[in-house]
């Protein structure tokens, strides 16, 4: 039969682990110290399990109590957000929005649409995860994010998917670059030019490679990434000329570093993932939000 629990020695043990002592761990409780003793006592007679030897004036966790305290800091996480819930409830719209969004999209994009979207609403919370777009699909579907900005395309049976911006590959490079004078660049143009391209696991390379293959071009890639960000860092530094999606590379667009059409067109395409449920007014705003500001931001590079 399993060992009953009394959460107020768990909460003692917690506060020891912190602490270090039971006079430290009394303190942050505000229970007196041979309260905590006893708690700590009681706990291991429950547990039949030593967790703290006497070092030195402190004490020392044995083997048991760091694996059991990381049982307890799960439990203790799980509480805590119970106890958020359950403070909102009652409340309109208590559940935050969780973004799930490429690193490479939360400089300008990101920020700039939920301070549209706070406009609305003003006190609802945000959660951003910043993943990869392979792991949103995975993250909407088992209901551990609400929304997100993925390249597509994006096929998994459990999410639906909502377009949200055509966009081309663009050439990145610093405004002083001799390139950066002309409005279109095309392969031949690059063909001396040290380049900084995508990784290639990504369609978008793929894609990138046939081009240059089919003008008759070998590429001199000299940087590969796995993130836009990376790829326009390594420009703005003078390692090259990044080609990358315009909506990314208008992330760091800036007076210092500039964007080029490149030529031929390779298209990419983003969406808004979420799940098969009708969404809330606040998501539906937040949707809103998304699809405003991807617009505003990549302006003039969207492909009509």
């Amino acid at each position: 039969m399993a060992t009953p629990l009394n959460i107020r020695e768990f909460t003692a043990f917690r506060a020891v682990m912190m602490a270090g002592t039971t006079t430290g761990a009394a303190k942050a409780l505000n229970l007196s110290q041979p309260s905590v003793s006893r708690l700590i006592n009681d706990l291991e007679a429950r547990l039949r399990l030593v967790l703290f030897r006497r070092e030195r004036g402190r004490l020392a966790p044995t083997d048991e109590a760091l694996a059991l305290l990381d049982e307890v800091e799960r439990a203790f996480d799980g509480l805590q957000q119970l106890s958020d819930f359950t403070g909102r409830l009652g409340r309109p719209e208590t559940r935050p929005i969780r973004l799930v969004i490429s690193p490479s999209l939360s400089a300008r994009f990101a920020p700039t649409a939920i301070a549209v979207f706070a406009r609305q609403y003003p006190s609802l919370r945000i959660v951003i995860d910043m993943r990869t777009t392979e792991h949103a699909a995975e993250l909407i579907a088992g209901d551990q994010a609400d929304l997100a900005v993925s390249l597509l395309p994006v096929s998994h049976p459990g999410v639906d998917v909502m377009p949200l911006i055509d966009v081309p590959t663009v050439c990145v490079l610093p405004k002083r670059h001799r390139l950066a004078r002309r409005a279109i660049l095309r392969p031949s143009d690059l063909k001396s030019e040290p380049l900084i391209a995508i990784a290639r696991k990504y369609p978008a390379r793929i894609r990138l490679d046939k081009v240059f293959e089919a003008s008759g071009i070998v590429p001199d890639i000299r940087i590969e990434t796995g993130t836009s960000a990376a790829a326009c860092g390594c420009s703005a530094a003078g390692l090259g000329v990044a080609l990358i999606n315009a909506f990314m590379a208008s992330e760091y667009e800036s007076r210092d570093l500039v964007l080029r059409r490149f030529e031929p067109t390779i298209p990419n395409s983003f969406g808004i993932v979420k799940s098969h449920r009708p969404p809330t007014k606040a998501l539906s705003a937040f949707i809103a939000a998304l699809e405003k500001v991807a617009v505003e931001q990549v302006g003039r590079h969207r492909l009509r």
